[in-house]
Parts: C-alpha cells; structure tokens; sequence
C-alpha cells in the first residue's frame, strides 16, 4: 500500500475516535448538579464484581440500624449506681419502721428480672418473732407488708383458730426470673422483680402446722365439676336403662317413667335416690390432684408429713384429709386469704386455680382500680 493509501486510513480512523473522546470529555467536565438522577444513580451504584476497601465496613441490607427506641426497649444488663443507691436509702427507711429481721442482698439483673436493692428476709414481727423457712430475697416494700399483715390479721387469727401464734412461714418461692403462672408467654410475674413470695403453710409456738394443701379443703370448682360429672354420669347411666328396658321388651314399644307420675311428693324422692345411686362412670369424673401431683403446682416438693410434726386441736373427731380438713384450720386459712387481699395488690389461693391449690400468692403490684383476690 502506497504512503498515500496508508494516509488516507489514518485520517478516516481518526475522524471516528473523535466524537468518542469528545464526549467523554463533556461528561467528565459536568458538575454533580448538573447531572440527572438516572446519571447520580447510576454512577453511586456500586459494580456486581466490585471489591470493598480494606477498614471500609460493608453496609447488611438485612439489619438496618435500630432506632433510639428500639435500642430504649432493650433493659440495661446492670443497675447504674445512682439507682443502687437511691433503693438502698429507701430500703434503710423501711426496715427501721418495722419489725423484720433481713441482710442486705446484692442487686440482681436478669435482662427485664431483678431489683436495685433487694434483701434477704429471715423474719418478721416481734414476740413472737416468725422465721421464713427458707428466707424469702424479696424488695423492702413486700417485707413492710408482710409484716402488717401478720402483725394486724394473721396473728390474731391464729391466736382465734388454732390458739397458739405463728413462729414459722414455709416460704415455697421468692424471686424467680419467669413469666407469670410458669408460662412461655405470659408476662413478667412479680417474683421476677423480688416483689412477691408463695406461702405453703404456717406453723405455730404448739406445733400445730396449717398446710394450704392439706386444710383449705376442697376447692369451690373441683366441688362444681364432681357434681356436674355425677350428674351426667347418672343420666348417661339412666338413658343406657332405658335403652336395654326397650330392647328386652320390644313389644311395649314405649320406654316406661322412671317415675309413674301419679306418686306425687313420693315420686321426687325416688328420682332424687336413683340420681344419688346410679353408679357413675368413674372414667368420667375429674379427679382432685393428689399429693403427689402437689410438687408440679409451684415451689419446691412439700415436706413429708412425718417432717411437720403436724397437731390436731383435740375437739376434731375424724380422720382430717384434703377433703375433710380440720374446720378450725380452715378458717384460719380462709380468713388469712380473705385479709391478705386487703394489702396485697394480687392475693391468689387454691380457689384462683390449679397452679395454686398448694400456696398463697401474694405481691405488690400495683392496681389502679380493684386489688386481684382469688
């Protein structure tokens, strides 16, 4: 190829490449102001294949910064200083007012579970002077209402029932970190804040022992379910009667009265006695937890009764059982409960529910209306 053919071809490949560079120059020249949002995006966009410098973290689409409040729902993991200190000048108040023995105990943080300042109560009133059994880790404004309570209701009405005053509370459980009633989703109970304590008896100076368990007697609703599981167990049992009354006698046709109806006043006899006699289906008939179920209702496993060195006042006559309790021994209970719904923000018992058919709970939570006593 000539000189001038090779001439030629540079020229015409150099007026192609020119646009090209010209171009590049005009956008590299823009201002960021001037440019359109596709052109901001576009360029801010970082490459698929692009690396990170090195000391640069790496933004995660999947965890977005939390908020202030959000980061405000998280409890703090310790109790600052000024909170320590503040509960522990009340607490110094509280206990020279009343008459308690109780030693300091560290502060507790279980994530939302604790108390700045709470002690460890090892008694309670004075002449005589009751010892919790185990001592109970509780908040000063529970101890101060314990002690009203014994001091103005529990002792008098033991002096009353049982005559002799309570030495001993066996404490079934003070602070525990967990929801209320032992569920997974339920909220906080107050034993997680020290502010409540289960009570499963009291013992006295003559070493008779008043046990919920054992001297409430039988719940209201377990006594409305054996009657209605009797009833319908005698009617289930009548309808099978008649049923096999009819197919022996295929003739009569008509299932007979249980009662004929011209025996008047006798007649509503008769039907009361064969609804009493007719043998139930015991399979049907909800049955009381037993003793031994008594360990899963709350707190620790019950003493064994050779461990309670259990007195009967002389004037019972009977064999007391959880159905056929002492009556002095479960009016004590029953007006104790009825007293302790007069302090505590919640007072529950055996007729609250299952989980508490063994205990009395009482705590300070506060109530803007109406105190919970069941």
């Amino acid at each position: 190829m000539g000189v001038s053919a090779l001439a030629a071809l540079a020229a015409a490949i150099v007026s192609c490449l020119c646009p090209t560079f010209a171009d590049a120059k005009q956008k590299k020249s823009l201002s960021p102001a001037t440019q359109t949002p596709t052109a901001k995006a576009a360029d801010s966009a970082t490459p698929p294949n692009a690396e990170t410098p090195a000391g640069t973290p790496t933004p995660s689409p999947t965890a977005p910064p939390k908020s202030d409040a959000q980061a405000a729902q998280k409890p703090a993991q310790t109790w600052s200083d000024a909170e320590i200190a503040v509960e522990r000048a009340h607490c110094a108040v509280v206990l020279q007012r009343i008459h308690a023995v109780a030693v300091p105990h560290a502060p507790i943080r279980e994530g939302a579970c604790g108390a700045p300042a709470p002690i460890e109560l090892m008694s309670i009133g004075k002449d005589p002077e009751v010892a919790l059994s185990p001592p109970a880790i509780v908040r000063c404004d529970l101890a101060e209402q314990l002690v009203n309570w014994f001091e103005k209701d529990v002792q008098p009405l033991a002096l009353k029932h049982l005559k002799s005053q309570i030495v001993r509370i066996e404490t079934m459980s003070s602070y525990s970190c967990r929801n209320a009633y032992g569920r997974k989703t339920t909220k906080l109970s107050e034993h997680g804040l020290a502010n409540a304590v289960d009570i499963g008896g009291f013992i006295t100076a003559s070493a008779k022992t008043a046990e919920v368990l054992d001297d409430w007697g039988k719940p209201e609703r377990e006594i409305v379910a054996e009657a209605e599981a009797r009833q319908k167990a005698a009617e289930e049992a009548a309808a099978k009667t008649a049923q096999a009354g009819v197919a022996g006698n295929p003739a009569q046709g008509v299932v007979p009265p249980i009662v004929p109806s011209t025996t008047g006043a006798a007649a509503a006899g008769i039907v009361r006695l064969t609804i009493v006699e007719v043998a139930p289906n015991t399979s049907d008939v909800p049955k009381a937890p037993a003793i031994a179920d008594a360990n899963r209702l709350g707190g620790p496993p019950p003493k064994p009764v050779k461990d309670r060195q259990r007195v009967r006042p002389v004037a019972f006559v009977g064999s007391p059982s959880i159905d056929n309790p002492d009556p002095e021994m479960k009016a004590f209970l029953h007006e104790a409960h009825e007293a302790a719904c007069k302090i505590f923000g919640t007072t529950l018992g055996p007729e609250a529910n299952a989980a508490h058919r063994n205990h009395f709970h009482v705590d300070m939570a506060p109530r803007k209306f109406t105190k919970i006593c069941d």
